[in-house]
């Protein structure tokens, strides 16, 4: 079995025929067709059946489709590899993230770069929102990692959403709350509200920062914003105010607090995070960044 058979085969079971398949990789009918049979005869068994010039897969052929996809990916992903160590990859990556992001899967991505390709030097740096949009618009970095906002606009950038969070409320675990299995709107209409506040450091923030997440009436009983989740948390446990948090603040906590989350109903609105880079003349080396996000 080679890879190029499982190529084969995959274009095959996607397109349903020999014969656009061979037209994909310049080769004729036949050789597709030969390639298919020794592949079969390696299993034992028809991938295809065919009748009146027709395939469709067999339950065998169904089952090889995910485990070939596998095989594949991590076949170009090793020659990516070689390549990188046989051309002696080096050079820098200029990245920059949304404060809370070291709570969700981003160090894992960084650590898993690393481990690959050790030759590039990586320059992280973590700010808010609107420093992250401003410092990348003026060349700072190569990509960003940031919240998804109306008012953050990146011309001539690709912007692709990596994620998608339902909010939640963040009470000390005594709280009326930390029983119920959703928090609504209106259960808010007694309680002192803190927010995180990802785009500025600065209170005036709350006027020009939309916030979907909260009806107009519960935007007025906000006591505090603040740009710091562990901050937030303290200050729930403390008896300031209960936190309207979205679910990447809450992944891992690094603080020693006792504190209950509990589903916030928000209607259809989530928290979106996206990655920032540019269109065109692009740090050559984001390609392989971008394989493992």
């Amino acid at each position: 079995m080679t890879i190029r058979q499982l190529e084969y085969f995959l274009t095959a079971a996607h397109t349903l025929s020999f014969t656009k398949t061979a037209r994909q990789f310049f080769i004729s009918q036949s050789a597709v067709t030969q390639q298919i049979r020794a592949l079969e005869n390696e299993f034992d068994t028809d991938l295809f059946l065919r009748s009146n010039n027709r395939i469709r897969l067999t339950p065998a052929g169904e089952t090889l489709v995910p485990e070939a996809k596998l095989i594949v990916a991590k076949s170009r992903e090793a020659v990516s590899k070689v390549h990188a160590a046989r051309d002696g990859m080096n050079g820098k990556l200029r990245i920059g993230y949304l404060q809370s992001m070291e709570l969700s899967h981003f160090p894992r991505t960084v650590q898993e770069f690393r481990e690959d390709y050790p030759g590039i030097r990586m320059e992280l740096n973590r700010d808010n929102a609107i420093q992250l949009h401003d410092d990348y618009l003026n060349g700072r970095y190569d990509m960003i990692f940031n919240v998804k906002n109306r008012l953050l606009r990146y011309p001539g950038s690709r912007q692709e959403t990596i994620g998608e969070y339902p909010f939640f409320v963040a009470v000390p675990q005594g709280h009326y709350f930390a029983r119920l299995r959703r928090v609504t709107q209106q259960d808010l209409q007694d309680e002192k509200l803190i927010l995180h506040d990802f785009h500025l450091t600065v209170p005036e923030s709350m006027e020009v920062t939309p916030r979907p997440y909260l009806s107009e009436e519960n935007l007025k009983r906000v006591v505090a914003t603040l740009d710091d989740i562990e901050t937030i948390l303290i200050f729930v446990a403390a008896g300031v105010g209960i936190a309207v948090v979205p679910e990447f603040d809450i992944y891992k906590p690094q603080i020693n607090i006792s504190l209950s989350y509990v589903p916030f109903d928000t209607g259809a609105y989530r928290e979106k995070l996206e990655i920032v880079y540019p269109e065109r003349d692009a740090n050559p080396l984001l390609k392989f960044f971008l394989e493992k996000i």
